[in-house]
Order: C-alpha cells, then structure tokens, then sequence
C-alpha cells in the first residue's frame, strides 16, 4: 500500500533520501532549516512558474506594514483589522491571517509588544506619537520594522519557509513534492493562512501556495464546477474524460444520497467564490436552485483546513446537512510520494434509522497514467487508471476528512454534494434581547436575571428538546449559529422560532428581530468586502484565545436544569456584563456558544475522522474562567465534588479543531485542571510542561489520534508533512506533531477577544 506502501517500498524511499544526503547532495542548509544551498533553479524549471526564494523584506511589505498604526485604514482600525483579503492575495504568498503566525506558535517577537491588546495591535513603524497620546507615554512601545525583519530573518521562532511555489496544475505540486522529498525538505501547505497554530506556514520549507492552482465553480463561471446529477444524459459529461470520471463517480454517490448537484472546488478556492458561484448559478432562472454546506467566512478555503479539521457552517445549514466532511463525495490530491490520486466511495449500505447518508463500505482509487507526465494543465489529456500499488484508501479517505489539514498530501480538487435550495435565510437576533434586558432600568436585578434565565433555556430547548417547546426536530435542525451571531434559519424556521416564542411567553417578553435575505452569500451580514463574502475575523497582528469546550448533546438533554440554571445561565449574564461594563475580572462566556449537535450527529459515512466528542456535541463554548471550566468538565464527565483528581487511561476529546490555539490542554494528571500558557499574570502551566496534554489530544480524542498516527506514518514515511496541529506519527512520544510541546511562552491575551473578533460581522447585521 502507498498510502500503506509495502514495507519494502517504504525502506527505499528513505534510502533514497538518506543516500542524497550522504552523497551531498543540495541538502545540508535543508536540513538545517535555511534551504539556502537547495538548487532551486532545478525545481523552477520542472513548473508553470519558478519558484520563489522567501524574501523578508517582501514579507514585511506584504504582510506587516498593512497593520502599521501610522498609516492604517481608518475603515480598518474601526473594525480592528485589515481584511484577510489584503493579505492573502499578495504576491509573496506568504501572508498568513494572523501576522504573529509567522512564528512560533503564532508568538515570536510579537507577544513581547502587545500583551494586553492582540486583536487591536498595530505596531508603529513611523515616528508618530500616536500610542503616547491615546494611552499615555510608554504604554505601548514601539515595534520598528527593522526589529520584526531582523527576527523574521534570524529568530529560532521565525516560522517563515525557504522557498514558495504557486502551482498552477497538480502535476506542478507532484514535482514540488518529490523535490522536497529528494532534498530533505518539509512541505507546506497554504491557501489563505486561515488557522490560529500557524500551521500552513514552516520554518525552512518548501511552501505551496495554491491560489494560482485551477478554480473550478466560480462566480464567472458556475457551470464549470457545478453539475447536476442527470446520470443519464450522457452531454452532462461530456466535457472532458477526467471531469466525466470523476463527476461520474461523485454523482452516483449523490443520487444515493438523494441529492440533486456536485459542485467542484479547486484546492486553491475559498469560500467566498464557492458561494458566490452558487448566487450566480441561482440567480439563472432555468437552473435547478442549490444549496451548498460551507465555511461562513469569506477566506476560508473550501478544500483545505476547513474540510479537514471538520468543517463547521453555522451560518450555512450544517444541523440540517452535517458538517463539511458530510458533504464530500470524491477527492483528487497529490500524495506524499508524488503520485496524483483520485478516490471516493464505490460501495455502500443504505442509510438505517435515523442516519442521514448510506455508510460507505468500500473505496476506490485511481492513479494518473504515468504516461501524462508532469505536465497535467489539459485535464482532458488525463488518463486515470489502476494503482500499481495497492493503496489503502478506506484509511486516506478517513484521514482527509476531520484528521486536520497539511498532513496527508496537497488536495486538488474536491466533489461536494448540493442540496435543494432550502429557501431563504432568516436571522433570529435572540441574543440581543438579554442585552436590552439588561440595560433596561425600568426592570428590577432579580427580574432581568429570571427573564433572562427563561429566554435561555427556551433557546436551548429550542435546539436541543423541541419537542418540550412544541416544534419538531426537522423545524429545530434548520437552525444553527456561528459564535456570537444571531441563529440562522431556513426552511421557515426562523418564523416559526418567533412564533414559537411568542406564543411560549405569551408576549410578555421582549419582541426578537428577524431579517430575511435570498442566501448567505446575499445577506447584509455577508457582503461587507467590495461584494465579497465577509472575513470573520478579520486580518491581525496577534490573535489567540482559550480553547473553547465542547459539551455533548446528553448533557443539555439529560441534565437540562442543572446545566442551565446551575451553570450556563449565570455563566453567560456575567460574560454579558462584563462585555458591556469593560469590567472582564469575573466574566465567564462574553459570546453565545457555537450551536451545531442536531443533524450532525446522524450524518457520518461511518468512515470519517471527525472525532466522537464532536460529532456528538451540542456546541462549543468559551468558558474563561477556571473554576467554571472545572465545573463544566465535572458535568460532561459526571465527577463528584468530592474527587478533585480525575483522568482515565484515553482522553475522549474536548475541543473543536476548526477553533483550536496553543494556549490551553488538560493536564495528564487531571483532567478537571488546564494548562494554560496565557494567564494574565502569567501563573497557568505553559504547555510545554510534560504533564500537559498535546492540543491534537485534546483535540482529536487519544484513541482517534493514535488511529491518526499510524495512518500518517504509512503514509509519509519520510516525514515531509508536518503541521504544528496535526498528528504526529506512530513512533512518536508527544501525542502530536514534532512541535506540539515545544513552546517556551506566550503572551496574555484578555477574554474580552472573541467578542471583539465579531465586532465586524456584527457591524453589517
């Protein structure tokens, strides 16, 4: 197996790479991190377009500058962020989301300068004495250009790779990788450094930058990515013999699915020209009206991190269709070793009981004849065919599909499925009554916190026990909500969430609002960027924040009350308060939770890597602090007062991969206690500390990880493809990836943050 290869094989790729390195070949300065003696003119001229030496100078350009507080956007210091659209797209190809993600665990020489301020950290690379007027002489010092390039340049932190490569077709990114392989190179991969670990930026390596790789469905262009499902009618795939293979493949899965459309996104694409492609293809009155399951913000890419982290879409629908790997019916990809493989489901049982989609039983893949070559920009040229090794997709399907991204190989292309339009989206802006019961004086302290208790626990009963509030799981499943957002609908079911809650208090509750728009991609809270689907958050310098706990489904269901009138219903008014007084000592939830459990649970293929904990959870919220994190933890785990030490043999998992900072992990002695490398004053367990759990466990669940690292070890056994939040391999010791316990420190971050990081989104609602 190449994705399992046979041991034999295995042994001589690494021979391979051993003797090129004994034999000195362009590899030392590889090795060493720089890639400075690497012959990149050999690797430019087997591609589209040469290759690209990192130059520090053009980053900071790019990627820093855009954030100086001298000459920043007022547009932008008002939102407090430069929008990812800025960065990402800039020639360098090497501007991340978060600027500080150039570095260690997204901290280098920026935690130092801004300690106290992240989201709104602008440095100052003029002589302005801007910061010594608002905030007083020396409260925020001076962070200089020639200081961030010289640690960019000579950091141990600096995280920045050797060389960027743009590929412009999959046999651009087979050669990259083989190079890589040849000369001791790590790869990395990128399409718009939408991730909070810095993980698709490392330091020394080969970087592929996919945002010149081929776009498919397109605002331009909707019918070259997306396909109705009429496998009879032979014109519908008459296009080319790759595209007719693949959509073939991907369609039948869809008609078993009882779906009605496949819409193909490049590697490279983001979610913003996938929904917009969807807007156009809608807005064309003879086509049938879809509806896609995707990200909510604008930049994140549709095939990349996203999908294989999970892939939430609280705004898009995912309590009525799953979560993005749900969606995903065929893939196309470069493997580690180079080859250029397509796969999908070729067999399945139908769905039982309540599952949403058949299980799939068997996969099938296929390799690129070798008689293509390296050069794969004609796609109707493509021949696929049998693999001349036998290849375990049953595990790279499962692996690419929640077992988090940049780990596996570079994906080219994914088949999604579509669903029928499931009429407008409606806004329910229920959050925004507690804040108006709260700074209404005419109500009396004891009565707000009663009003705002009742309408709580009707938004969760709503969600998670309709039948307790006389609506049915279809109406309550059209609903879901990104983190701090108002709950998004469809189906109607916004209208009869109001309804319901009129009728529920017999209108004496405060009127909700609800807005109406055609899709997401056409709502006001979308179209806040020149027409483009909003970045939430926006661009920053710094940016990091506790993990956010997910809490499972039979703990809302089977511990209804003592849930929310013990824990979540006080835990969220002094978050509110806090918010609204700037007085954040005591706050404990500043933002309602993420909501997703509903369809999620029942809509596994049955061979997918999105954890237990996950897939089974209600939501996912940012508890800030301790005692009520520990308090939370003894709920979901059912741990008396009485123990004050908890932990088992495998940890089950806790967090949300999609939302996951090197900041806080249980400790492997107890459970019920966090490492936490951000407090204020600096007094939490860093999680370089040897009893710190890795984030990937916490994260994936320890049984899932291990499965994890086995696969990745079949899969790169070279060890090219390493991200600093993804699974390690099976030998080693740490749970993660190399990097996961290596951190020395980080910088403070205050809870007020994540409510900050929605202030744009909020602004256009």
């Amino acid at each position: 197996m190449l994705i399992s290869p046979p041991v034999a094989t295995r042994v001589l790729l690494s021979l391979l790479a051993a003797s090129a390195l004994i034999n000195g070949q362009p590899t030392t300065a590889a090795a060493s991190g720089s890639g400075s003696n690497v012959d990149w003119s050999a690797l430019s001229s087997e591609l589209s377009t040469p290759v690209q030496i990192t130059d520090v100078s053009l980053w900071l350009d790019q990627c820093v500058k855009p954030f100086d507080a001298a000459s920043l956007n007022p547009l932008y210091w008002s939102l407090g962020g430069v929008s990812n659209y800025d960065l990402f797209e800039q020639s360098s190809g090497l501007c991340m989301q978060t600027t500080s993600c150039a570095f260690t665990h997204c901290a280098g020489i920026f935690k130092t300068y801004f300690p106290f301020n992240p989201f709104a950290a602008y440095y100052q690379s003029s002589e302005s004495e801007m910061y010594s007027a608002m905030y007083g002489p020396g409260t925020y010092p001076v962070l200089t250009d020639e200081e961030i390039a010289q640690a960019a340049a000579t950091s141990e932190d600096s995280q920045l790779p050797a060389a960027v490569v743009h590929p412009e077709h999959p046999g651009d990114i087979s050669a990259a990788v083989r190079f890589a392989a040849a000369n001791g190179l790590k790869v990395a991969v990128k399409t718009s450094g939408h991730n909070w670990n810095g993980s698709s930026t490392r330091k020394g390596s080969l970087l592929l930058n996919l945002s010149k790789l081929r776009k498919f469905a397109l605002p331009e262009t909707p019918s070259e990515g997306i396909v109705v499902c009429d496998i009879g009618n032979d014109a519908v795939f008459s296009a080319s013999t790759v595209a007719s293979s693949s959509i073939l493949d991907a369609c039948k899965l869809a008609v078993a699915r009882g779906k009605p459309a496949v819409m193909r996104a490049g590697g490279g694409q983001i979610v913003d020209e996938g929904l917009r492609a969807l807007e156009e293809w809608n807005n064309d009155f003879s086509n049938i009206p879809l509806h896609g399951m995707t990200g909510s913000a604008g930049t994140v890419s549709l095939a990349g991190g996203w999908l294989a982290s999970g892939g939430l879409g609280g705004s898009l629908g995912m309590r009525m269709y799953g979560i993005g790997v749900d969606q995903v019916l065929h893939v196309e990809m470069v493997l580690p070793d180079g080859r250029f493989v397509r796969f999908g489901p070729s067999a399945w049982t139908p769905a039982e009981d309540n599952q949403l989609y058949p299980q799939t039983t068997e996969v099938k893949g296929y390799c690129i004849s070798d008689e293509n070559g390296l050069d794969l920009s004609d796609e109707t040229n493509w021949e696929w065919v049998d693999c001349s090794d036998e290849y375990n997709f049953e595990d790279l399907w499962f692996a690419i599909r929640g077992g988090s991204g940049g780990s596996w190989g570079v994906v080219t292309s994914v088949y999604y499925q579509l669903h029928h339009k499931p009429g407008n989206l409606q806004e329910v802006y229920w959050n925004d009554q507690i804040i108006s019961i709260l700074l209404d004086q005419n109500i009396s302290d004891e009565n707000k916190g009663i009003m705002i208790s009742e309408l709580l626990r009707f938004v969760f009963a709503f969600l998670y026990k309709p039948e307790s509030v006389g609506v049915s799981a279809k109406v309550s499943n059209s609903c879901s909500a990104p983190d701090a957002g108002p709950l998004v609908c469809y189906n109607g079911a916004g209208e009869i969430f109001v309804k319901t809650y009129d009728g529920y208090f017999d209108g004496k509750m405060p009127a909700i609002r609800i807005g109406e728009s055609p899709s997401y991609a056409s709502s006001n809270t979308a179209t806040s960027y020149n027409g483009r689907v909003t970045d939430v958050p926006r661009g920053n310098i710094v940016f990091t924040q506790i993990n956010p706990i997910v809490v499972p489904i039979e703990v809302i269901q089977n511990k209804f009350d003592e849930f929310m009138d013990d824990f979540y219903t006080p835990c969220y008014i002094s978050g509110v308060v806090g918010v609204l007084t700037g007085s954040m000592e005591d706050a404990c939830a500043p933002v309602p939770p993420y909501f997703y459990g509903g369809g999620v649970q029942q809509a596994s293929d049955g061979m997918d890597a999105y954890p237990p904990h996950r897939r089974n959870g209600a939501f996912h919220s940012y508890i800030f602090q301790e005692d009520k994190r520990e308090q939370l933890k003894r709920l979901i785990w059912d741990v008396q007062e009485e123990t004050e030490t908890f932990a088992a043999d495998e940890f089950p998992g806790l967090f949300c991969h999609n939302h996951l900072f090197y900041s806080t992990a249980p400790k492997k002695s107890n459970w019920l206690v966090d490492c936490n490398g951000i407090t204020p004053d600096g007094s939490g367990t860093p999680l370089s500390d040897d009893d710190c759990m890795s984030i990937q466990e916490a994260s994936f669940g320890t049984a899932n990880l291990r499965r994890l690292e086995k696969i990745h070890s079949e899969i790169d056994p070279l060890q090219i493809f390493q991200t600093s939040d993804g699974p390690g391999y099976a030998s080693s010791s740490g749970g993660g990836g190399e990097d996961s316990s290596s951190a020395t420190g980080f910088f403070v971050v205050g809870p007020v943050l994540l409510f900050l990081t929605m202030l744009p989104a909020l602004v256009f609602m």
